[in-house]
């Protein structure tokens, strides 16, 4: 198996191991990732964007699971939309170590230049302290030690546009080790979460009439092969979803490597799926494109069976 280091759009997992290396912890991202049972799943949301992960979590609940299941407590704050905004409080926190904050709208992040081009996009950060008027973070975008004014950080902060997020000004603070489970238990408990959720997709999915999993993909590819497909969702699957989904199932694969040979395999080739998809799409070769999502879908109903089927 030959492994992937380099950019990706792994905010969440990276600003929860930067803020667990502020009490000498270093977990990598990748395990963040995997653990948070997140990255799992397929599901077109009402925007009819279709997203690869499962529509009944979101990476506030997956941060959660995946500090339970490493054996980390971490205080999780949130507040309701009516409430005023809790700078002061976020300054009396940081007085005692940096803050992990999310989901933030990208849009009104005026460090980052392509933030215009953003807005609606959630995003994850690490607050490392203030000064006069302004925040200092650890954005793992790509922008370490950059400062966003308190006025900024309000309009990102509250993410009003950011619809699946319940609540407003959320935030991780002073993490601590509470046990040290090993390798195995982690595995164990992590599997349980991914049982769990796809359980919880395919009965959402039925309660609701949404469209989940192998046939999300499967009815997307089906609009694309008819020329149903925008500039929005086109930058959708080639800025975000294609190149992030590679990344995710290449770290799954790597999780399984030793416990599960047969997830290993299926996840190491849906990477590779989800790279051709990505090439296809940037040639706008929307047959071809269309032919690999159906195979796509086809590779998560395998993944699914396989993860389900290791009821203990």
């Amino acid at each position: 198996m030959t492994i992937y280091q380099g950019n990706g759009a792994y905010c969440y997992a990276n600003s929860a191991s930067m803020l667990l290396s502020t009490i000498g912890e270093k977990i990598s991202p990748a395990l963040i990732e995997v653990v948070s049972g997140f990255a799992l799943g397929a599901f077109i949301e009402r925007n009819q964007l279709l997203f690869f992960d499962i529509c009944t979590s979101s990476p506030d609940k997956g941060i959660c699971h995946a500090f339970e299941i490493l054996g980390f407590k971490v205080i999780e704050k949130v507040y309701k939309e009516s409430e005023p905004y809790p700078i002061e409080e976020l300054q009396k926190d940081l007085l005692h170590s940096p803050v992990m904050l999310g989901p933030l709208d990208m849009g009104h992040l005026s460090y980052n230049p392509n933030s215009r081009y953003l807005a609606g996009c959630d995003h994850y950060v690490l607050a490392l302290g203030h000064h006069e008027h302004e925040l200092l973070i650890h954005d793992p975008a790509g922008f370490p030690f950059v400062s966003l004014s308190f006025e900024r950080l309000a309009l990102a902060w509250k993410a009003e546009n950011i619809t699946w997020s319940s609540g407003c000004y959320r935030s991780w603070v002073t993490p601590q080790r509470i046990s040290n489970p090993t390798s195995e238990e982690v595995y164990d408990k992590a599997v349980q979460l991914f049982i769990l959720n796809y359980e919880e997709q395919k009965k959402h999915a039925k309660q609701e009439a949404r469209v989940a999993g192998g046939d999300a993909i499967r009815l997307k590819a089906q609009q694309i092969k008819e020329g149903a497909i925008g500039h929005e969702e086109i930058g959708h699957f080639v800025n975000f979803a294609f190149p992030v989904g590679a990344r995710r199932a290449l770290d799954f694969s790597s999780f399984f490597h030793e416990r599960h040979a047969q997830l290993s395999l299926l996840k190491y080739k849906q990477a590779q799926l989800f790279g051709k998809c990505q090439t296809l799409a940037m040639k706008k070769n929307w047959t071809q494109l269309a032919e690999a999502m159906e195979l796509l879908g086809d590779h998560e109903d395998h993944i699914e069976a396989a993860i389900l089927s290791l009821h203990r």
